[in-house]
């Protein structure tokens, strides 16, 4: 909803007429888009594709039709999968001429049924827009779309100012850090495939050897994953080393957390693209991750930060102890990681190439200011 709320904000308001439709519930952005003027509306499509959940699911599909006819919508930009195979059919009804869909991940839980759908739903698509290479070839690949149809927009990393050393003594104090305790952090949701497991296994494995370093875990567990928190909690403890992990939950004010970190890592099994790494390359914040497609895409393949294998608890701790151990070559990478990031993944650059397709597909459709939803 960032990702949305972002890109709506600062595409050309004399070109754009957006329109917010949440259809599933209300987004966690909705009283930012209507602070700012844009209209939101709601609907409630429940997820899945069981029996139960269909007959609704037909009734907020024609609510959709009508609203979309209402709003006179030129453009429909949808997001995700589920939420996206049901705009595309009510663009479809409504005779909605150009209609694009963002992937943000490799959606690896699908079913082939589903796959099969999202192939079909292609013919009424005009663009793909994937958020990495990775996604887009295994988006490609399961539901057999040839390639010409997507166009890679990675994600874009607002700059923000670097955290003055006041603001960074008070987290500090706030927490009862030392002078001298050095920081290693993750940030993300608490899930398996986040790798947080991993992360605390690593530590472990080199916390007698640095007690003068803790870990901090930023973010809080899904619905769709309920004990996630309590289990990792509880593998700290099993290691012995709970009064040296600290779970934070979710935070507004990451970006000015990031510069209490010595070192960030991001030891995720899957990603689509790897936001988080990319805010603490911004931030200059020396990084670790997993060698995965998608992270690896972001750095360089591992020159803009360490890299270890995916699923490799020792390996992760190798990169750790080399960290820890050589403070000044990771500062040094830090720097080229933030110019790097700067330069490579701006704000301004994503919004200037979806701007660039918009106006591409608009023009060859003769519609002059378009109405998006």
């Amino acid at each position: 909803e960032r990702y949305i709320h972002t890109l709506v904000s600062r595409m050309n308001p004399d070109r754009f007429n957006f329109r917010i439709c949440c259809l599933m519930e209300r987004g966690s952005e909705a009283e930012a888009f209507e602070s700012e003027g844009f209209p939101v509306c709601n609907l409630n499509f429940r997820p899945g594709l069981s029996p139960s959940v269909l007959p609704g699911n037909l009734i907020q599909l024609f609510r959709l039709v009508r609203l979309i006819r209402r709003m006179g919508v030129d453009v429909i930009h949808t997001h995700d999968n589920q939420p996206a195979a049901y705009a595309r059919i009510a663009a479809w009804l409504s005779g909605v001429p150009i209609v694009y869909v963002t992937l943000h991940c490799d959606y690896t839980w699908l079913s082939p049924a589903q796959h099969r759908i999202n192939k079909y739903l292609a013919r009424l698509t005009t663009r793909f827009f994937a958020v990495s290479l990775w996604v887009r070839d295994i988006s490609s690949a399961r539901d057999r779309i040839p390639k010409e149809k997507y166009n890679v927009i990675h994600n874009g990393v607002n700059f923000a100012a670097s955290a003055g050393q006041e603001l960074v003594a008070q987290y500090r104090k706030n927490w009862n850090l030392d002078p001298a305790t050095r920081v290693i952090g993750n940030v993300g949701s608490l899930l398996h495939l986040k790798g947080q497991d991993l992360l605390i296994e690593a530590f472990a494995s080199i916390a007698k050897d640095y007690p003068d370093v803790c870990l901090f875990i930023i973010g809080s567990q899904r619905d769709h994953q309920p004990g996630t928190e309590q289990s990792l909690v509880e593998l700290a403890a099993r290691h012995g080393i709970e009064d040296r992990v600290i779970f934070t939950g979710s935070r507004s004010d990451v970006l000015d957390i990031l510069h209490i970190f010595e070192i960030y890592v991001m030891p995720s099994r899957f990603e689509g693209f790897g936001l988080s790494l990319l805010e603490a390359m911004c931030a200059g914040v020396p990084a670790i991750s997993s060698d995965i497609p998608a992270l690896a895409e972001v750095s360089e393949n591992g020159k803009y930060a360490l890299s270890f294998r995916s699923d490799d608890a020792q390996d992760l701790a190798d990169r750790l102890r080399y960290a820890l151990d050589n403070p000044d070559d990771m500062k040094r990478l830090g720097k080229m990681a933030s110019e790097y990031a700067r330069q490579a993944f701006s704000i301004e650059k994503m919004v200037a190439e979806y701007e660039r397709f918009f106006e591409e597909d608009l023009n060859a459709a003769g519609i002059g200011k378009s109405v998006v939803a």
